[in-house]
């Protein structure tokens, strides 16, 4: 279904496809890894595109790197891995929860390389940062990582959806984890990754669960007239929880941008 490749130290599950119009970068969320986005090699996208999910350093089964696991240091990163494996090539981003953060820098960076943005609960406000602002009341990486732990387990006789979280953040790395966090509380302060999204010169469009989606955050999305799509369901991962529906949507949106 996908083939498991290592660049620049990082890995990532792909899928090549012969005359694809585009390639599709899927960029995990806090704690997360390309596992979240299992599901869209066996999806209709697959039929058209080639597909890249890195495991971000320090999560999944890549290595943590010293000096590249903040937030910044993972969009120049993905930057790298763009202009090796997707080189003259049309790009669309996918980010999920505070992967929409990274996937909307790294858009702002390309420029016209990059056709389209499609975040899954991205990051837009302060309530966004739910689980990852966390980091900021602990000193210590470990500290942090035992707490979070013990929180997702907790939550994993919910649904599928938490026990699949749960099994990446057991391989994320408590330093990478630290590092996103205390990246996710600062920005929440700034209040300037909202502001990043919705001035986006590419297509973007905003997908968001009617149960998931914090206040502020529909607030934000209505304030700033940002194109957005709502999805049925109980939790913060469609691609996981309602994975046709979810890859079905966003087929339609990356083909709106291509013809």
């Amino acid at each position: 279904m996908y083939h498991p490749i290592i660049q620049e130290g990082v890995f990532l599950r792909t899928h090549r496809k012969q005359g694809s119009p585009a390639h599709i970068w899927l960029l995990h969320g806090f704690g997360e890894s390309s596992l979240s986005f299992r599901e869209v090699f066996s999806s209709e996208l697959a039929a058209s595109y080639s597909l890249f999910a890195p495991d971000l350093p320090g999560f999944g089964v890549s290595p943590p790197q010293p000096g590249k696991m903040s937030l910044e240091a993972a969009t120049g990163v993905t930057i790298d891995l763009i202009n090796a494996l997707s080189r003259n090539r049309p790009v669309l981003l996918v980010g999920h929860s505070l992967g929409s953060v990274i996937a909307t820098w790294v858009a702002r960076e390309l420029g016209e390389i990059v056709k389209g943005v499609f975040s899954i609960e991205g990051n837009l406000t302060r309530s966004d940062g739910y689980f990852s602002a966390l980091a900021k009341k602990f000193e210590r990486a470990d500290a942090f990582y035992r707490y979070f732990l013990d929180l997702i387990y907790e939550r994993t006789a919910e649904n599928e959806a938490y026990q699949r979280y749960f099994a990446s953040v057991r391989f994320a790395s408590p330093q990478a984890m630290m590092a996103w966090g205390r990246s996710s509380a600062q920005l929440g302060e700034s209040g300037t990754y909202g502001s990043d999204f919705a001035a986006l010169e590419c297509a973007k469009l905003y997908y968001w669960g009617t149960k998931s989606t914090p206040e502020e955050t529909r607030k934000f999305i209505a304030a700033h007239d940002i194109p957005n799509r709502k999805y049925t369901g109980n939790v913060h991962w469609p691609m996981v929880e309602t994975p046709e529906a979810c890859y079905h949507h966003m087929g339609e949106f990356f083909a709106s941008i291509l013809k």
